[in-house]
């Protein structure tokens, strides 16, 4: 059905010794608090029966609404298949109505496949009209886990952590701006997580969709944003969208915590307590290349596939498979010890190819010529700072624009609510053609107040008060995301 509306005596050995071992203290304390946080998450999740849940539509899996239909080649780029109504619970503040797309993209493959957006229409469009392309961080390799469905009032899904903590106020902010939004199924049907091309095209359909489905000029000016796993889909998206997506106006993007090279993500992550992203990342690795995936089944043992069939099933989400898989090592999964995944060439061919570091990539690495606005933890656990850094010379010492955002002594979830108020601001500049000047890759530390606008002055009043309950007594789990201001100095 379609529905169209619209110890040292030297004191600085001392002192140095002092901050490293805070700094090792600090990083345990955020691995614990962390892993506390996602346990609460995936017990309250699964502690939902399912009688409890307004039930509108059914499970994506059994839902024929995400289906791809057998003359999926027919349609074009962009091209909507089905539409729907549907409620969520964001835009409750200027009455923004809300839909589902499915539309055509294309996959890691160059096959066409189809996939869903959720779209939010503004109650008052600004004009000429804009769109903000919010890239959710699903991190998981399941459908259920799909924004889409998550986004659905009342559901209760497995994976309502990313869609529903701090997404609705960035998402609240762009209607308020009169933007229309689209956050798309990124990872497509197959959930194939962390796949780049697979990832960056959907992205970019689902802004087409959008546009389609609204009848918007093709030079709609689109803004780009995510963090985390958000961050890879609209780093991707800003990397192809020149030569996949040149008929769309893309004029700023904003992302934090990138996962830039997926080699330098699995390593540090391997047998720590993230390790479990590090097995979901190679599940939806190997979900975007068929190839690999037949590759590591016939290496794994009777764990290594059990394993991979657990992280795949109805309601395996982020926190599920992040708790479950805490300190588990892949390496385990193999049927022989002497098996080394980075030295196999289908594997080092891959992650070449899936990376956006020049000096990793087995390929041309895209400089965006629109202006970026990138942030990043310097104490961040699970993307290394240093890789973030590097990606960030490289696009410079090419001509980027990038105006470059460094946290220092945080980590990467804390980053992950202080980074967005001078985003945003950013990005309301961006759009209307005002991206502040800057030296590329130079660094800076945005406080509020002080040398960046504070959140009463970007979200207002009202959503900033809901939006510093993040770091309150409302905290989800009862634990602190960090600090919406930096201390002055």
């Amino acid at each position: 059905m379609n529905v169209k509306r619209k110890a040292n005596s030297n004191p600085k050995s001392q002192r140095s010794s002092l901050a490293s071992a805070c700094s090792k203290i600090n990083k345990m304390r955020f691995f614990l608090q962390t892993l506390a946080a996602v346990a609460a998450a995936a017990t309250t999740v699964l502690a939902v029966p399912m009688e409890t849940r307004e039930v509108q539509f059914p499970d994506p899996n059994d839902d024929p609404f995400y289906r791809t239909p057998d003359n999926i080649g027919t349609y074009t780029n962009g091209q909507i298949i089905q539409s729907r109504a549907v409620k969520t619970d964001i835009g409750f503040l200027n009455g923004a109505a809300s839909y589902q797309l499915l539309y055509r993209t294309t996959n890691t493959s160059m096959e066409p496949e189809a996939t869903v957006a959720t779209v939010w229409i503004p109650a008052k469009p600004a004009s000429p009209p804009k769109i903000f392309s919010f890239q959710v961080h699903e991190d998981s390799t399941q459908l259920d886990c799909a924004p889409s469905y998550n986004f659905l009032s009342g559901y209760g899904g497995p994976n309502e952590i990313p869609t529903s903590t701090d997404t609705p106020y960035y998402i609240t902010w762009a209607l308020l701006q009169g933007y229309y939004v689209v956050s798309p199924d990124h990872e497509g049907p197959n959930s194939a997580f962390v796949g780049g091309y697979q990832e960056g095209r959907a992205t970019l359909d689902g802004v087409r969709a959008l546009r389609n489905f609204e009848n918007l000029p093709s030079d709609s000016a689109v803004g780009l944003y995510g963090y985390s796993g958000g961050a890879h889909a609209s780093a991707w998206a800003a990397s192809l969208a020149e030569s996949y997506a040149p008929d769309i106006n893309v004029v700023a993007a904003a992302y934090g915590g990138l996962p830039a090279s997926l080699r330098d993500l699995i390593t540090p992550l391997r047998t720590g307590p993230f390790s479990g992203l590090v097995i979901a990342g190679l599940s939806g690795v190997a979900l975007a290349y068929p190839e690999v995936d037949a590759f590591l089944q016939s290496q794994f043992n009777d764990k290594g596939r059990e394993v991979f069939k657990q992280v795949r099933s109805r309601g395996a989400c982020l926190a599920q498979v992040a708790v479950r898989y805490a300190f588990t090592d892949f390496y385990t999964f193999f049927s022989h010890s002497s098996f080394e995944f980075f030295k196999e060439p289908l594997t080092n061919k891959v992650l070449a190819t899936e990376s956006l570091l020049q000096s990793q990539a087995n390929h041309v690495v895209p400089v965006p010529k629109f202006p970026r606005y990138i942030w990043h933890a310097h104490e961040d656990e699970i993307v290394k700072f240093s890789v973030a850094e590097q990606y960030v010379k490289e696009q410079c010492a090419k001509g980027a624009n990038i105006n470059w955002n460094v946290y220092p002594l945080f980590g990467h979830i804390t980053v992950q609510t202080l980074g967005p108020i001078p985003a945003l601001y950013w990005m309301g500049q961006a759009m209307n053609g005002q991206a502040p000047q800057v030296e590329c890759g130079k660094s800076f530390t945005p406080i509020a107040g002080v040398n960046s606008p504070t959140a009463e002055q970007v979200l207002g009043p009202d959503l900033a008060r809901k939006f510093a309950r993040l770091n309150g007594t409302e905290a989800p789990f009862g634990l602190r995301f960090g600090p919406m201001t930096l201390p002055a100095a």
